[in-house]
């Protein structure tokens, strides 16, 4: 049988149960934070604009155009997650291509509000360094990250790397230590 990501994360001893729900679901990872850490979750967009390409897995050509999006999943006083998405705006409902231009809304939640049918497919799982998104956190790597594709009507609309410190979310590490 193929190693998944899923089971290589679900085989994984050095995860909490927490950090393997985060990195298998396929529900809102904005409303899981909620739940888990008891603070409203708010979107921190770093950068977003249309730009030309993608990443070959969405199947996009060249000149169509695909929202970059980099954000913050921020509680009240810290961030939680890190996403950078490609998402292809021409699979979209209307009413979701100008919400995610528009609006600060996570895109779990523009999906749920526009009842769009979805399947997430998980391509990849790390354990690794990044000072880019550590610098936006504050704190010294390792992350954990996972990377999926969107699919909606039978083709995908978007590609979505996820990261949070490795030691967020851990076995004995609650989000509101420091440590």
């Amino acid at each position: 049988m193929t190693e998944t990501p899923e089971r290589v994360i679900a085989a994984d001893e050095s995860l909490s149960t927490l950090q393997k729900v985060l990195l298998t679901t396929d529900g809102t990872v904005t409303q899981l934070l909620e739940i888990y850490t008891k603070e409203k979750i708010s979107v921190q967009k770093l950068d977003h604009a249309l730009i030309q390409g993608a990443p070959a897995s969405l199947g996009v050509s060249a000149t169509e155009p695909v929202l970059s999006r980099r954000i913050l999943l921020r509680g009240a006083t810290r961030p939680y997650m890190y996403a950078h998405s490609w998402l292809v705006p021409s699979r979209m409902p209307q009413g979701m291509q100008e919400a995610i231009l528009k609006t600060d809304t996570p895109i779990g939640q523009l999906w749920k509000a526009a009842r769009l049918e979805t399947y997430r497919e998980i391509i990849d799982f790390r354990h690794g360094e990044d000072a880019e998104v550590a610098a936006l956190f504050g704190v010294d790597g390792p992350f954990l990250s996972r990377t999926y594709l969107i699919h909606s009507g039978g083709a995908p609309m978007g590609l979505i790397v996820e990261k949070f410190p490795a030691n967020y979310f851990g076995k004995v590490h609650h989000p509101s230590d420091r440590s």
